[in-house]
């Protein structure tokens, strides 16, 4: 018998006709369908298009082994030998007993994080900026807690399904998983863009307290203590909470300007005469019932600024959704449900809340976060009025746009000025917390503090609109 060359016309992959497929002694199937079924495995070729099976399987296999080889490249350290060009020689002199380095620089150099030139390796900018122990920017917490969730949970999946989940101690599983990843991420963007939009606002050289409600890692509360050696920061949260944020503080030498304050901010008194209070990612800053709590811990003038999750259509993440499910809090009562409805952020009844509570609403965008790409993060930035003779007014004549665009932002920097024949508007008894955001009500600074009075120039502002005498305020 001849066997055809697949190149020829005659060579099929599949025989059109099953019965036309033949053996000397007659047709190759026996009318027996269990038979059959394996006498066609013989004769004939999948179905499916194995190529295509092929493919698909040993993508997912080979980013797996790419992804453990950056891990494992993270773990000893190999990124921060390659901040100058160095030779694979150089190298494994410092793992001499090592024998896959340089195959592991070459799977570097395939993901993009490693460059190779003239002989020698070096880290490419991504890595040399979220790689390397030493950058203010490093990622390997978050990296060291998808090897955490890899080998827990993932490897261990046929038996989390045969015998249960694994069950995480609250305390371990926020000090380990958790608050370091969560520190790493916001350096990402999210947190240099929430203290630029802070330290824009009137007055904020001026605070001396603020509060970083259900803080953390207590970046947020570092951040404007290095930023502003006056002010003077608490960070309030869960005891079990308190030595990350500790670690924290020693790390960048705070420790006299940020304290930790350890409590339950649905049951505990988190203190009162703050100048700023801010809440981003964690439930203080969605519960309607903490928006009184919250305003009246503030001082007149002071700031609320609430960053959270929640408002954009997220789409389902089935990976996610998985994870969640292989494991569950050792004093966790029951499984989380399942298609829970997402809690919105800036609801009506968020809104009702802080109009009852006297507080405006004077700034609120969308917050880019690196780390959610898939997912919106809203600032809303609050004020607490002032009052006086039984009236609610923002005295100081600070803009809109102060909110929006720095001092040093534009070319064109003018006066604010006002009507002659006006005076500081008030806020009527029927716009009080109306939720709304006011470009035309003057905002006012935290604090009754004398000083010298300061024009304050506010960039854009068109000549026509400066008409009158020019207003000041006292910072």
């Amino acid at each position: 018998m001849s066997i055809p060359c697949p190149r020829s016309r005659q060579y099929v992959s599949r025989p059109p006709d099953f019965p036309a497929c033949y053996t000397r002694r007659g047709p190759a199937f026996t009318g027996d369908v269990h038979v059959d079924a394996v006498l066609r495995a013989f004769i004939l070729p999948p179905e499916s298009d194995p190529d295509a099976f092929y493919h698909t399987i040993n993508s997912m296999a080979s980013e797996a082994h790419r992804f453990f080889a950056l891990l494992s490249a993270v773990s000893i350290r190999l990124f921060d030998q390659l901040t100058v060009p160095v030779t694979c020689d150089i190298i494994m002199r410092h793992y001499p007993s090592a024998d896959q380095i340089p195959e592991l620089l070459q799977v570097l150099c395939e993901c993009g994080f490693v460059e190779e030139k003239e002989g020698t390796f070096v880290n490419t900018p991504q890595a040399l900026v979220f790689l390397t122990a030493s950058s203010p920017y490093s990622q390997v917490e978050y990296l060291k807690k998808l090897e955490i969730r890899t080998h827990e949970l993932w490897c261990r999946l046929p038996d989390i399904i045969r015998t249960g989940p694994v069950y995480y101690d609250k305390n371990a599983f926020f000090s380990r998983m958790v608050l370091p990843s969560m520190a790493a991420n916001a350096l990402t963007g999210r947190l240099q863009q929430v203290i630029r939009a802070i330290l824009e606002l009137p007055g904020i050289p001026e605070t001396s307290r603020m509060l970083d409600l259900g803080g953390g890692h207590g970046l947020y509360a570092i951040a404007l203590a290095r930023l502003n050696p006056g002010m003077q920061c608490v960070v309030f949260d869960l005891p079990q909470v308190g030595e990350a944020a500790r670690i924290s503080l020693a790390k960048y030498g705070v420790e006299n300007q940020v304290s930790i304050r350890a409590g339950d901010f649905f049951r505990d008194d988190f203190g009162r005469g703050y100048d700023l209070i801010l809440s981003s990612s964690n439930p203080s800053g969605k519960k309607t019932e903490m928006v009184p709590r919250i305003a009246d811990a503030l001082n007149p003038g002071g700031y609320f600024v609430n960053v959270q999750g929640g408002d954009a259509s997220k789409k389902n993440d089935c990976v996610a959704e998985l994870e969640c499910r292989m494991w569950r809090f050792s004093d966790e009562p029951e499984w989380r449900t399942r298609d829970g409805k997402r809690r919105p952020f800036v609801s009506d009844d968020y809104r009702e809340a802080l109009g009852r509570s006297g507080m405006e609403v004077i700034s609120m965008a969308t917050v880019p976060d690196p780390f959610r790409v898939d997912d919106s993060i809203t600032m809303l930035i609050c004020q607490k009025p002032y009052k006086e003779e039984g009236r609610v007014r923002f005295p100081a004549a600070i803009y809109a746009s102060c909110f929006i665009h720095a001092p040093w932002e534009g070319s064109i920097s003018q006066e604010i000025v006002a009507s002659k024949n006006v005076h500081p508007p008030s806020l009527l008894e029927s716009e009080r917390g109306s939720g709304v955001i006011r470009g035309d009500s003057p905002r006012f600074f935290p604090g009754d503090r004398a000083h010298q009075p300061k024009t304050i120039p506010v960039p854009g502002i068109e000549a026509s609109q400066n008409t009158g005498a020019k207003v000041t305020v006292s910072r």
